[in-house]
């Protein structure tokens, strides 16, 4: 049964994009130096401030990444999915984690510490390539994040989350794209940094404008165009 679930593991992780570039070889390197763990919905993986130095590989399921303010309000910076990898930043500075990453839907991490993921890069240089891409990617997430809130309002920021949750979770039916993602009001509050209120007025309008509307607690996407022509117009 070992083998079958160490079989499994390393199938799904030559599926995932982020090691597109390693060869069998390598995928088997990552397998038996690194373990899977599990995870139920609302588990958290590791909390702000927490030190430990591992790499983190999402083989199945959906993380969020949350940072607390000294009020105590949670702000969700982005949600992961199978193929992402995280806890990265903390494996070059002696600082602990900026960042609590929660399980919100049934998850398998492979995950790695820092030694032997050191030895690894030492004999693979590719991996760091993958974790270089990892990090420049949250960086241009933070960057989006920064702009959405110094040059739209709350439409806006709203809108260009949608395109976001299209790109990364939507699929294809017929009325238009489902964002295969279930999420409260309050949860898209917290990654706009907007009010709850905000949220479910802007949310109604565009349902009302008919460039969007809820399915079985999904949002579909209907006009995409309609949609990005509403952000240039702001």
């Amino acid at each position: 049964m070992a083998q079958n679930n160490s079989d499994s593991t390393q199938k799904c992780l030559r599926e995932l994009a982020v090691f597109a570039l390693l060869d069998d070889e390598e995928i088997e390197m990552i397998c038996q130096q690194g373990y899977v763990k599990k995870y139920r919905p609302g588990e958290i993986i590791f909390f702000e401030d927490d030190s430990d130095k591992n790499l983190y590989l999402l083989v199945e399921g959906r993380v969020k990444l949350t940072m607390l303010s000294s009020e105590g309000r949670e702000k969700v910076m982005t949600i992961l999915q199978a193929g992402d990898i995280f806890g990265e930043i903390s494996l070059f500075d002696n600082n602990p984690h900026p960042v609590t990453a929660e399980v919100t839907e049934r998850a398998r991490l492979m995950i790695l510490d820092w030694e032997k993921l050191e030895k690894m890069i030492m004999k693979q240089p590719r991996m760091a390539l993958k974790i270089i891409d990892a990090l420049s990617k949250k960086t241009r997430l933070l960057a989006s994040q920064v702009r959405e809130l110094v040059f739209h309002d709350a439409t806006g920021r709203l809108i260009n989350l949608l395109q976001r949750f299209a790109r990364d979770f939507g699929r294809p039916a017929e009325e238009g794209t489902v964002v295969d993602l279930i999420l409260t009001h309050q949860e898209i509050a917290d990654l706009l940094g907007a009010s709850r209120v905000t949220v479910t007025k802007t949310l109604n309008s565009l349902i009302d404008e008919g460039l969007i509307k809820m399915k079985d607690r999904k949002i579909v996407l209907l006009d995409e165009e309609r949609l990005a022509g509403l952000i240039e117009d702001i």
